[in-house]
């Protein structure tokens, strides 16, 4: 159908890709034109990045006749004029506390809204405390971490407590959420983490509303990361700590604690004062729970070892389209109402969770995007479930990242 042409209509495009060249860069552009351009035409894209050529050869493999903006980060001058051209930027060139500042800086000088992949909450905290102030003041939405991490917890938790309270009428006490997913780490992935630790600390990183969403009701163990294996009645079922957890529970706090800032009166209906979330993946054995857990708790050092000796990819390298094809995702959400007399299960499910998927849940954001106007009274540093919500929700499922409501588990 067609986009909502109300804001910064007289701009060239609509949307532009950039880091289009990456590895799941590629994935967003063929996504675009294979999916998106084909559902929305008239749509206005660009891919955009540092080298012509690739780029050119880009639009060629993928059989797009769109045009290409070359820019670099490191120079401002070309991120503002590539930013200033276009309604929406969806940015996936990371690891975001390199490359990604000026990009965001960019877009909010221009009202130019804004996505990315990041999964680097303390550069995405520095982000929100230099710009948020001034995106909110000329309605400039950003939604960073629009990919896997954070779209299935942050819609998943929204969607959850919406069900709640239409089956019960009483808000949410608390939301679990466990997972299984098979799939590989790309090199661009890994590197982010690092950068990220490195820059900020493993106790700054550890704050449990390091995004927001804290209250008086809401401080303390129960929000803690999870980090030794367990026995979990609920799922009866080992757990361990969820590698992206330390993310995703960030973002579903923040899009609370927006909802409570924004429409206190329509929050209170779905979350109660001291709702909590967790996330934890599932576990075959007990044995399993134990190594997992280890896993997870890799420190910075032997991560970069790990790499130079090839055992884990630089960026740029990412699992090939075989093993993409192989992988999958699912996360089984239980919520539980505010007197705990009433339980429901729901599942998020998808192909492969870090790639294919998430070029999809990203593009599928900034189409939503896109068609927000000037007179929605939206602005800042916002989530995929404050901005988006189920607009973005019934897309994905539409296009196989699947939103069912299940049975209780049999404990």
């Amino acid at each position: 159908r067609a986009l909502n042409w109300a804001r910064t209509s007289m701009r060239e495009h609509d949307i532009v890709l950039w880091g289009a060249t990456g590895f799941t860069g590629s994935l967003v552009a063929r996504y675009f034109a294979q999916r998106v351009s084909q559902r929305v035409p008239g749509l206005r894209w660009a891919l955009a990045g540092r080298n012509k050529s690739k780029l050119e050869q880009l639009a060629s493999e993928i059989g797009a006749d769109v045009p290409v903006l070359v820019g670099d980060s490191t120079m401002p001058s070309d991120v503002e004029r590539v930013a200033a051209s276009t309604r929406v930027l969806l940015s996936t060139a990371g690891p975001y506390g390199i490359h990604g500042s000026p990009v965001v800086a960019a877009c909010v000088k221009a009202r130019t809204h804004y996505l990315d992949l990041n999964g680097e909450t303390g550069w995405h905290r520095e982000m929100i405390d230099q710009h948020d102030e001034s995106a909110k003041a000329n309605g400039t939405i950003l939604v960073p971490s629009a990919g896997f991490d954070s779209v299935p917890s942050d819609l998943g938790v929204q969607w959850m407590a919406n069900r709640i309270a239409d089956s019960c009428d009483q808000p949410t006490r608390r939301i679990s959420c466990f997972v299984a997913v098979r799939g590989q780490f790309s090199g661009g992935t890994i590197a982010s983490g690092i950068v990220g630790e490195e820059k900020y600390g493993p106790e700054f990183l550890a704050r449990p509303f390091l995004l927001g969403g804290a209250n008086a009701h809401r401080d303390g163990f129960e929000h803690a990361d999870i980090i030794d294996p367990a026995f979990d009645k609920l799922v009866n079922s080992y757990v361990a700590p969820f590698g992206m957890a330390p993310i995703n529970t960030r973002i579903v706090r923040r899009s609370v604690g927006l909802m409570e800032a924004s429409m206190p009166e329509c929050a209170k209906q779905l979350y109660t004062s001291n709702f909590s979330y967790r996330e934890l993946s599932l576990a075959p054995s007990e044995e399993a729970a134990v190594k997992m857990a280890r896993a997870s708790a890799a420190p910075v050092d032997k991560r970069k070892e790990m790499v130079a000796i090839g055992k884990l990819p630089t960026p740029g390298q990412g699992p090939d389209e075989v093993t993409r094809s192989k992988s999958w995702f699912k996360f089984t959400f239980i919520a539980e109402s505010d007197d705990g007399s009433t339980k429901l299960a729901g599942e998020c499910s998808g192909g492969d969770p870090g790639y294919d998927e998430t070029a999809k849940m990203i593009s599928e954001a900034a189409v939503c995007l896109a068609d927000k106007s000037d007179g929605a009274g939206l602005g800042g540093f916002m989530t995929p479930a404050t901005a988006l919500g189920p607009q973005l929700r019934e897309r994905l499922h539409a296009e196989g990242i699947l939103f069912n409501p299940v049975s209780m588990p049999v404990a």
